[in-house]
């Protein structure tokens, strides 16, 4: 039981963990066991993507490494497989269950377009922070679906930022000059996607005002406009722009139609049926 309380606690609290079940074994010799240290159908294994790694058996860990090491990378792929590992003596199947940290936006700004998205994008799963320095707006009541509101300076927050899970920053706020102070504080960091919302002409404004102190590589993760071009004009359909755009990202897609990328398959077909 101590597993599963290990494992629903590792989900409650965000840490990536995959869990290890090994499904069979198949031994090539019979004068000989497999190698792995106690290794039976049903052998379950915690691996977290920090290296860390626990088992309520008594194993030998450097034993299962491989094992391990799999279980990492299909963390880090997001995706559940089976996996088959061949020993001199023996052959033994494993199913790795990924449960990795959920993707953690912050949203800077607490307007009109911060509401939609908030909601959207917490029914996707994500982590949720919202950070305003109006009390009227930072407060659960006006974002319910949250799961971080935070009233405080901007400055102060982004100042002593964590990025340990590489968060996904959206900057929604009400003027440029907070965008600005808050990209001389953030512009630096390794995080995956800075986006930006505003006309061309206030993004230029922002981007002048940065560009002499900052090299252009620095502003290769930033997204601004932000969203992708779906010809979005209500909060809402901004919202959907922009978290499509986060998805584009996070799964390192192009973003074009599905028809754009098959279309030319079915043409295909169709030829070949005439």
């Amino acid at each position: 039981m101590e597993l599963d309380q290990r494992l629903i606690s590792s989900i409650e609290n965000r840490i990536g963990v995959a869990l290890i079940t090994v499904t069979r074994i198949r031994v090539h010799v019979s004068s000989h066991p497999c190698r792995l240290s106690a290794a039976e159908v049903g052998t379950k294994l915690l691996a977290y993507s920090d290296g860390q790694a626990w088992c309520e058996q008594e194993l030998a860990l450097a034993e299962w490494q491989p094992v391990l090491d799999n279980a990492r990378t299909a963390l880090a792929h997001q995706k559940s497989k089976t996996f088959i590992l061949q020993t001199t003596f023996c052959e033994m199947e494993y199913f790795v269950d990924v449960y990795p940290p959920p993707l953690h936006v912050i949203v800077a700004g607490a307007g009109h377009v911060a509401k939609p998205l908030v909601e959207m994008g917490k029914k996707l799963g994500f982590y949720i922070t919202v950070i305003c320095d109006r009390p009227q707006y930072a407060n659960v009541d006006q974002f319910p679906w949250a799961d971080e509101v935070i009233c405080r300076p901007y400055m102060d927050y982004f100042r002593s930022l964590d990025i340990t899970d590489k968060p996904y920053i959206l900057l929604l706020t009400r003027g440029h000059q907070y965008d600005v102070a808050i990209l001389r504080e953030i512009l630096h960091l390794s995080v995956p996607y800075i986006g930006m919302i505003g006309s061309r002409r206030r993004i230029s404004g922002v981007f002048s005002q940065l560009h002499e102190a900052y090299p252009d590589s620095e502003f290769e993760h930033v997204y601004a406009p932000i969203g992708l071009d779906i010809g979005a004009q209500t909060p809402e359909e901004i919202a959907v722009s922009v978290l499509a755009e986060i998805l584009r990202v996070k799964n390192h897609k192009s973003g074009k139609s599905l028809k754009e990328e098959i279309g030319h398959f079915i043409v295909d077909r169709q030829v070949e049926d005439e």
